[in-house]
């Protein structure tokens, strides 16, 4: 059986190594030596034919030696059914008296079993040899024996067998009249026709073992493929980013849920790196805007006075002033800006009442409001949080100026603080002219501005919304925006609650 298995395992054996030979991994110089890459495709391809060359040789072993067992079971009963039948010749000579059978029959039987491999002895009631085989012709016998040995050994060449004999008792009337003993090489005997049908289902099992082989390589390749394509896509794409190019997406379809998230995960890397791309180029244009228009009026007046176009007057002076300070508080601005993003920067935390924070402030909009005959509708509760009280009052005064600035003559802005789920909650919602849908998601960013017009009575910096975010998120907030355009716009901010509140 070792044999057989060692026949079937060697051309397995042999075709793994040509296809790892075909399969042959990357070398890469890392720091002066060369590191053995691996594709994931060779690996799944390998691993299948791995987990198909343990699965079929399992199966092999597991049928081989079951096929065995139960053959050699078979063997041994039929043994035991043609001992019977000898058995039965020799009881059916005898007389219902028990008289002795014509020792010429015996012989016939005798040579009957030598044909099926037994040696016939026959014993009367007291043990005397009344007829045996071996003694009649024992050197027949003998070769007969010694044949089945050195034929069991050539087929199975560690077997243990050996010549045995096995005796049956003749009873008549309920009396023992003799006894047959029936000599044979035990504990069974393949014979030519045994050996040759094992040898055909084992080479069917073989044939069963290679197809199913080869359909495991194919299922390999093509699962390992199936795999490996989408990520060989993600890998091209990321190649792609790497070098500036996120415009194109992955297009890939897969039904694999983890490859789904990561296509998901680098078209929303290209698109989010794109956009940052696109941002970065309107902030530093409009960065250049925002400075070019008030330096090219000094410029433009401080050259008329020095040409002696135009006297150096108080107005014209406090005309040049008034671009400077704009100047100074854009840069002001930035600066802030750049101080709440950056990672150093530190939140000097009180616990304070919101809702009276907010009504402390709108004190000083109270003019603003009632030049443009604005209602503010308020809904207050009272609980503590645990901030940044002057940041906080920042954010609240940034988003009461552009509600007042762009709520029209006669409108309306309602203010709401109060707790859900355990964070507080601030929302301010206007009437104004509202923001229009495309330009919603970019209001945060810098010096963004609705507006396209640039008008700075209007529009300001642009850079307001931006500390805004700046602020929330630092506390670990969030802030959102809805809008309709014409209708008016509402900012909902929610802020985690550190410490205790009471209503």
């Amino acid at each position: 059986m070792i044999q057989r298995i060692r026949f079937i395992f060697l051309p397995f054996g042999e075709l793994v190594i040509n296809l790892a030979a075909l399969c042959k991994p990357r070398q890469y110089k890392i720091k002066g030596r060369k590191e053995m890459k691996v594709t994931l495709k060779t690996k799944l391809t390998l691993s299948y034919i791995l987990l198909a060359v343990f699965l079929i040789g399992s199966f092999f072993c597991v049928s081989n030696y079951l096929l065995i067992s139960k053959f050699q079971n078979y063997i041994i009963n039929t043994q035991e059914k043609r001992n019977e039948n000898l058995v039965n010749l020799v009881r059916n000579q005898y007389g219902e008296d028990g008289t002795l059978p014509n020792m010429a029959i015996l012989e016939n039987i005798g040579n009957t079993a030598l044909s099926q491999g037994v040696i016939l002895m026959v014993s009367d009631e007291n043990e005397k040899e009344l007829f045996c085989m071996s003694t009649l012709n024992s050197s027949l016998c003998d070769n007969m024996i010694e044949s089945m040995k050195s034929h069991m050994q050539r087929v199975y060449p560690n077997f243990n067998g050996e010549y045995v004999q096995k005796s049956y008792d003749i009873m008549q009337n309920d009396k023992k009249v003799a006894t047959v003993t029936l000599g044979y090489y035990g504990p069974f005997y393949y014979n030519e026709e045994d050996v040759r049908f094992l040898t055909v289902l084992n080479q069917f099992l073989i044939i069963v073992a290679v197809l199913f082989f080869i359909i495991a390589i194919i299922l390999g390749f093509f699962m390992a493929n199936r795999i490996a394509r989408p990520i060989k896509k993600v890998i091209d794409k990321t190649k792609q980013i790497e070098i500036g190019n996120y415009a194109d997406r992955i297009t890939e379809v897969s039904r694999t849920e983890e490859i789904i998230q990561l296509i998901h995960s680098v078209n929303t890397l290209a698109q989010t790196l794109e956009k940052q791309q696109m941002l970065k180029k309107r902030m530093a244009r409009d960065y250049a805007h925002e400075f070019r228009t008030p330096l090219a009026a000094l410029q433009s007046n401080l050259e008329a006075m020095i040409d002696g176009i135009w006297e150096p007057t108080k107005e014209r002076l406090d005309s040049c002033r008034t671009e400077i300070l704009r100047l100074t508080r854009m840069i002001a601005d930035i600066d802030k800006l750049v101080e709440i993003e950056s990672e150093g920067f530190a939140l000097s935390k009180t616990t304070f009442c919101m809702s009276e924070t907010v009504e402390e402030i709108l004190l000083n909009f109270q003019q603003s409001a009632q030049e443009k005959n604005i209602q503010i509708e308020t809904n207050f509760n009272q609980f503590n949080v645990k901030a940044d009280k002057d940041k906080i009052i920042q954010v609240i005064i940034n988003l009461l100026t552009n509600a007042i600035k762009y709520t029209n003559y006669g409108g309306k802005i309602s203010i709401a603080v109060g707790m859900k789920e355990q964070n507080a909650f601030l929302s301010i919602e206007d009437t104004g002219i509202g923001i229009s849908k495309e330009h919603v998601p970019n209001i945060f960013e810098h010096l963004y501005r609705a507006d396209q017009s640039r008008n700075r009575d209007t529009g300001g910096s642009g850079i307001g919304l931006s500390v805004v975010k700046a602020i929330v998120t630092a506390h670990g907030g969030e802030i959102s925006v809805s809008s309709v355009l014409g209708r008016g716009s509402k900012f909902t901010i929610i802020l985690p609650i550190e410490s205790d509140y009471s209503e």
